[in-house]
């Protein structure tokens, strides 16, 4: 019962992170040129600051009960993070791309369509990654 609690913790902030996320790369994709570079550009800001929101708020409120608040847990939480952004950006501007190029659809659409996909395979491995990695119950020393 305690994972179906965290996990459900963990979407409604993954949820608001979306939304961050979503909301940062449209503006930014309606204010620069539409290419690859400017794609990769924006999605990397846009999820940066949806992970420093996700940071925050798992730690406070999914995580609280393993949160240690040290360094080494921040130190894992931004390995973690970095691995997140790499694999959303290969996502987001690989299909993103190949969307514009060879299936000739708009780039707000298939930047728009790419995003959602590399959201929810880099949120399902960050969920496992804080779980696991970051925010792991403390171990007894002896």
């Amino acid at each position: 019962m305690k994972f179906v609690h965290r996990y459900t913790r963990f979407l409604v902030i993954g949820f608001l992170n979306a939304f961050i996320d979503l909301l940062i790369l449209n503006v930014l994709l309606l204010l620069s040129p539409k290419d690859a570079f400017h794609i990769f550009v924006d999605n990397t800001i846009a999820v940066i600051c949806a992970i420093t929101n996700s940071y925050f708020l798992n730690r406070r409120f999914t995580f609280r009960d393993v949160a240690s608040k040290d360094a080494g847990e921040t130190a894992r939480f931004f390995v973690q993070a970095f691995l997140n952004l790499v694999l959303n950006d290969v996502i987001a501007v690989f299909l993103s791309t190949y969307l514009i190029f060879s299936k000739s659809i708009p780039v707000f659409v298939s930047s728009n369509i790419s995003k959602g996909l590399a959201m929810f395979i880099s949120s399902s491995m960050s969920y496992f990654l804080m779980r696991y990695m970051v925010f792991r119950a403390p171990t007894n020393k002896k």
